[in-house]
């Protein structure tokens, strides 16, 4: 959906950091600037923003995770803690525009519009739990620990990737953020 700037942007993605080197920076009570940052910089910023964005979330599901599951080399616990980590991972490297979502042409990650927020909560909560269960799986009926370890990882990345484009989809059904379907 073409905007006057030219760019090709959706309305539930958040596309500034994607496309800019600034970052916001504090440096003092109350005192909140913009700063140009480096490539490291961008991407420390950029991880802890996708740190916040994807933890908060997956609240619910890490803790079923750490009180009900069992204690097993390479389990479940394992293959959740790897997830989560690629999810934090992936989504910081689509946020700066290293890594391009998959499906969609928009650089750049999800906005925080109310009605994406219990989108993230369902979606995030389900991708992390056949990310954990397949890993656990792989590693307890295979018995192939590091296989289990990279399986998580893969499928952590195809599960956070797709989200922008699930959003977008998301946002034109049920006509989040003035997105009328057609348009």
């Amino acid at each position: 959906m073409p905007n006057p700037s030219g760019r090709d942007d959706h309305p539930c993605r958040s596309t500034r950091a994607a496309r800019s080197r600034r970052r916001g920076s504090w440096f003092g009570h109350g005192q909140i600037t913009s700063a140009e940052k480096s490539g490291f910089g961008r991407f420390l910023d950029d991880i802890v923003y996708a740190f916040a964005d994807v933890s908060l979330p997956l609240i619910p599901f890490l803790w079923y995770v750490r009180v009900g599951a069992p204690n097993r080399f390479f389990g479940l616990k394992t293959s959740a803690f790897v997830g989560w980590m690629t999810m934090v991972v992936v989504t910081a490297l689509i946020r700066g525009g290293w890594l391009p979502p998959l499906a969609t042409e928009t650089r750049g990650w999800v906005s925080l519009a109310p009605a994406l927020l219990l989108f993230r909560l369902v979606y995030f909560n389900a991708v992390l739990a056949v990310v954990a269960y397949g890993g656990g799986t792989v590693a307890n009926v295979m018995g192939l620990p590091l296989v289990s370890v990279a399986f998580s990882m893969a499928l952590a990345s195809v599960g956070i990737a797709a989200f922008p484009r699930l959003a977008e989809l998301f946002c034109d059904r049920f006509l989040v953020s003035g997105v009328r379907p057609g348009d």
